[in-house]
């Protein structure tokens, strides 16, 4: 009779122990109690997590059911959180760190709820590590420096790398030089990258410096930056390559040569290229 008590108290556990699906930002099966590694984000990013409600173990009859809602308990200080809808699927939920956090570990706990007990599942928590590092992104301008000749337009691709496991919008911005200023908002999903074209030009010969910098939103603490320059001087070949786009460097007794320089910059495009 103790024996087969005993069994019964060990089926009963086995049912109820279970296992959910973390769908995000990791794709790992955990146990009630269990603690995970979710990666890396940055002070003030906001890290979504994402589970399958579905289990198959426990409940009434002890093949499953569905949990109900997702909430964060324990936070670091400092930090928000805010809860999954209710029977939403998969079950989301998001904590965002202090924009002032320190470098380090933090962790923070996940209940999974069966609300009301309407299928005897009990409540289901977990843990979650996650690392805060400033270091989320890369930041690259291609070239560093640039020659051209007047009035030809210079090109520089800026990508920037998000490495870390929140979304994430950045400013892009260009200083140094007044009239070449802008500023542009890019989205980045976890681990992801993207670029985008910064296109000067100048008539007058001399050699410019700008700055290009990527601000998270999220915190100023994440920024990266790069110089750029930009030589505008005038050479033969570049004059040559401009004539034959239609900018007019010759007055206009000089037409005949002026269309012959063209002409001779398509030749040698064809044979040598460039």
């Amino acid at each position: 009779m103790r024996t087969s008590l005993l069994l019964l108290g060990l089926l009963v556990f086995v049912a109820l122990a279970g296992a959910l699906d973390i769908k995000s930002p990791v794709q790992q099966t955990i146990t009630n109690g269990e603690t995970i590694d979710v990666g890396k984000i940055g002070p003030g990013q906001t890290l979504a997590v994402q589970i399958n409600p579905s289990v198959t173990t426990g409940g009434i009859l002890g093949n499953g059911g569905n949990y109900d809602k997702a909430v964060f308990v324990n936070l670091p200080i400092k930090w928000k959180s805010e809860d999954s809808k209710l029977y939403q699927n998969p079950l989301q939920v998001t904590i965002t760190a202090d924009e002032n956090a320190t470098p380090g570990d933090y962790y923070a706990n996940i209940t999974v709820i069966d609300e009301q007990g309407g299928e005897e599942l009990g409540n289901f928590t977990f843990g979650i590590k996650i690392k805060i590092t400033w270091d989320v992104i890369d930041f690259k301008v291609s070239p560093a420096s640039k020659i051209v000749g007047p009035g030809q337009p210079a090109q520089y691709q800026i990508t920037i790398t998000n490495y870390g496991a929140a979304s994430d919008a950045f400013q892009i911005s260009a200083g140094g030089i007044k009239k070449w200023e802008f500023t542009k908002a890019v989205f980045l999903p976890p681990k992801s990258s993207r670029t985008i074209v910064y296109e000067i030009s100048s008539e007058e010969e001399e050699t410019y410096h700008a700055r290009l910098t990527a601000i998270s939103m999220s915190s100023k603490n994440i920024n990266a930056e790069q110089n750029v320059t930009l030589v505008v001087k005038s050479d033969l070949w570049g004059d040559m390559k401009a004539t034959n786009h239609g900018a007019v460097l010759f007055p206009i007794v000089e037409t005949p040569v002026y269309a012959l320089t063209g002409l001779l910059a398509g030749i040698i495009k064809t044979i040598f290229g460039g």
